[in-house]
């Protein structure tokens, strides 16, 4: 056998993939996980896996990226012909094609045994794991098992070797009759003892034992637990009723003490509320006389402001020339000052803001890969929804014309065209070429180079006394192709008004749209599928979370900064680490920078300071003065008015502070009583008292349930002797723990005896193989040069 090509589809991270086998040799090369191995799997499935198995071989072979079921097709020469052999597995819907070049062609259990035929395969199609692992054992090497013990595939072939060996006149080398004897009387008993994997046989003398030791383990302590839940529950229900008489005497205090503070409570609020509307009262008669009060105050310090400002506005104008000029001056060092010292700071505060924001960006440039990559999927998915959805929706809008239907249409428009010929053969043709007299056609005159087609029958008139019957096609004949004209177009209206269409050509013109779009439609769910689209959300979920917080942080701190002064995003984490320490550095740096010069920009300030107040107080006098004097004035004669001369304000002003002192006794009054009631101790008390009864009642209810599970504790256990049932209990542990131990040493002998044999049977064994390991190595010596080593 030869092999030709490879084609495989939808197996495991292969899409759809073709290899072309060299005539001497080929090699397939490439970086890890990209699918080498799987090419020789898909060989090895398609020659000797059966095409309707399931299972994990099965399951193993799907995709877990792409739609659709895992196929393979094969060519090779075989038998001095070619074949091509197309294998889908698909559980029990699989399907197999064998064909030859010379056309014989075989289907599903057909082709399976042709091709073990062909492969030379006695022992048929694998249909499990462990079959495949023997069909051509001697030409693959998995990966993943070349170093694994290869008897294990060779078991089923131990008699057919025996026999070749017998054949061949080394039976005695191998085994004697009695040798033979006693290690399967040895194996018999050590299989019944333990299993393949060298475990405990289910239900052996050994396994009956140990069973018989957990058990009696188990009863033990179980009886170990009753004696000491007895004597807990006895312990229990001493402690449980003391706690409720405990309770029961201390509740009746407790609830006279709460009824006592709940009174008093009571009175608090009622205080409370008699003090609110004093204080609306008193807060009222403050701001009476408040108001009086400041209305006089106004009035006096009205007319004071404008005897000042009469008597400050010469000198001023005097002095505010020459403080305009030595405050300018100061002004324009400090703005110097204060500009460098700007300067300085916005560097520093950058340099702070850089250096935080470089650290912070770290974590960010992580997870921000991930984030991307899963949300332009996402957006991939999205836009393929949409598309679906558009998609369907012109699917629904066109009319549900099938191609069956499509074909009846045809049908009929067929049948109608075959009609129409008919009936246009049978019709007959009237020319008038020249006429002397009038001549008319079914009524109609019909003129010399005129023509007409008749396909009913019609009446020639000629002159006033010729009239001629024409019946085309003898008449019955045509009438029923007319008829049968008639009832195609109706049938073939009937069936377009039906489907809500117009024409046959529209009619097709649907079909290959709804085709396309079913086909478009097929597309998409496969692509959402292969794109994951069911479980993208959770895993772009994820990682937008645990990007949420790097990326919270960088925000702040990029907003933190300024927008021309924002530095550009690292590339790398190596960048960012590199841009922390310069601009550590360069904090230091500004930072002193920035201190010389605020130090300097302070001693300006105070001077500038100095001389802005100067000129400012002095601005402010002269330009307000002159405008508020006549304010002033006004102002004053409105108050007068308002509220009265000098000794009418007095005298409501006396009224009012009187009127004030009553509402602030009797508030005082009130504030006294309350505060000697304590309102803030009388709510912790009442709280206190609340929880002492609440845990009182608690701790009663709680020792009764403790009392009646301990008294249905001992109601229930309380009526056999425990003691007696744990002294049995150990008994029978001693003497399952006997029986245990003498079934253990027995089969380790077994087991000791088994491997002994065996170990002897390997020995002869290699002895055996050695020369079959001579000649494959002078085959590998050609191959691989000298000193070339093999072990079977």
């Amino acid at each position: 056998m030869r092999l030709l090509s490879l084609t495989v589809r939808n197996y495991r991270l292969h899409r759809e993939q073709t290899v072309s086998f060299d005539p001497s040799r080929h090699l397939i090369g490439g970086p890890n996980e990209t699918g080498k191995s799987t090419l020789a799997e898909a060989i090895h499935r398609a020659l000797f896996f059966r095409h309707r198995s399931g299972g994990e071989v099965q399951r193993a072979m799907k995709s877990e990226i792409h739609n659709g079921h895992p196929e393979v097709t094969l060519v090779f020469e075989a038998g001095g012909r070619k074949w091509t052999l197309d294998k889908r597995f698909s559980g029990a819907n699989g399907t197999a094609r064998l064909m030859s070049d010379d056309g014989a062609t075989f289907q599903g259990d057909a082709a399976e045994e042709k091709l073990a035929e062909l492969t030379r395969n006695a022992e048929g199609i694998a249909t499990t794991s462990n079959q495949l692992a023997t069909r051509w054992a001697h030409l693959w090497i998995w990966q993943g098992s070349s170093g694994d013990d290869p008897s294990g595939q060779t078991a089923g072939l131990r008699d057919q070797l025996v026999q070749r060996l017998q054949e061949q006149g080394l039976a005695a080398v191998m085994q004697s009759a009695t040798d033979e004897r006693a290690r399967e009387n040895i194996r018999i008993i050590h299989d019944g003892i333990f299993t393949a994997t060298g475990a405990v046989k289910a239900n052996s003398r050994l396994d009956r034992a140990i069973k018989d030791f957990t058990a009696a383990e188990q009863s033990l302590g179980n009886a170990i637990g009753i004696k000491q839940r007895l004597e807990n529950a006895v312990s229990e229900l001493e402690a449980a009723a003391a706690e409720v008489r405990e309770a029961e005497a201390a509740l009746p205090g407790e609830r006279e003490k709460l009824t006592a503070t709940q009174a008093q409570l009571e009175r608090v609020n009622a205080l409370q509320q008699e003090k609110e509307k004093q204080q609306l009262v008193a807060s009222q008669k403050t701001k009476d006389r408040e108001t009086i009060e400041s209305a006089d105050l106004k009035i006096r310090d009205l007319s004071g402001h404008i005897r000042a400002l009469e008597e400050e506005l010469a000198p001023k104008e005097a002095a505010l020339a020459s403080l305009t000029a030595r405050e300018a001056t100061a002004r324009e060092a400090l703005t110097n000052a204060e500009a460098a010292v700007r300067d300085m700071a916005d560097t520093l505060r950058a340099a702070r803001q850089q250096h935080d924001l470089a650290g912070a960006a770290v974590t960010l440039m992580e997870q921000q890969a991930l984030v991307n990559e899963l949300s332009a999927k996402a957006e991939q998915v999205r836009q393929a929804e949409e598309e679906l959805a558009g998609l369907r929706d012109r699917l629904a809008r066109l009319p549900a014309v099938t191609p069956a239907a499509l074909e009846g249409l045809r049908g009929l428009e067929s049948r109608i065209a075959q009609s129409q010929a008919a009936v246009q053969a049978i019709a007959a043709g009237i020319e008038c070429v020249t006429a002397d007299l009038a001549v008319d056609l079914d009524g109609q005159a019909l003129t010399p180079g005129e023509t007409r087609v008749i396909t009913e029958t019609a009446e020639l008139k000629v002159g006033e006394r010729t009239l001629l019957r024409i019946r085309p096609g003898g008449g019955a004949t045509l009438a029923d192709l007319l008829r049968e004209l008639e009832g195609l177009r109706g049938s073939l209206t009937t069936e377009l008004d039906r489907l809500a269409i117009r024409s046959v050509a529209e009619a097709t013109e649907v079909v290959t749209r709804r085709q396309a779009l079913g086909q478009e439609i097929s597309n998409k769910e496969s692509g959402l599928r292969a794109m994951g689209a069911a479980s993208l959300p959770a895993a772009l979920e994820s990682a937008r979370s645990r990007l949420a917080t790097a990326g919270a942080e960088v925000a702040r701190r990029t907003e933190a900064i300024a927008g021309d002064r924002r530095p550009t995003a690292s590339v790398t984490l190596e960048e960012a680490r590199v841009h922390r320490e310069l601009t550590e550095a360069k904090v230091r740096e500004t930072g002193e920078q920035e201190q010389a010069l605020a130090t300097a920009a302070g001693t300006r300030r105070s001077e500038w300071q100095q001389r802005h107040d100067e000129l400012e107080k002095a601005k402010t006098s002269l330009e307000a003065d002159r405008q508020q004097l006549d304010k002033l004035r006004i102002e004053s004669r409105l108050l007068e008015e308002q509220h009265g001369t000098a000794e009418a304000r007095a005298t409501t002003l006396e009224n009012a502070r009187s009127a004030e002192s009553a509402a602030q006794a009797a508030l005082a009054t009130t504030s006294r009583e309350l505060d000697e009631l304590r309102p803030d101790f009388l709510n912790t008390e009442l709280a206190r008292l609340q929880g002492v009864l609440n845990r009182l009642e608690q701790k009663r209810i709680e020792a009764g349930k403790r009392r009646v599970a301990a008294e249905t504790l001992l109601a229930q256990d309380g009526t056999r002797d425990p003691e007696a049932d744990l002294l049995q209990a150990r008994a029978a542990h001693a003497s399952a723990l006997e029986a245990r131990d003498r079934e253990q040493r027995h089969a380790d002998a077994i087991h000791l005896l088994h491997r002994l044999f065996s170990e002897s049977q390997a020995a002869i064994s290699e002895s055996l193989t050695q020369p079959i390991a001579d000649r494959g190595a002078g085959y590998l010596e050609c191959l691989c040069g000298p000193g070339v080593r093999v072990r079977v």
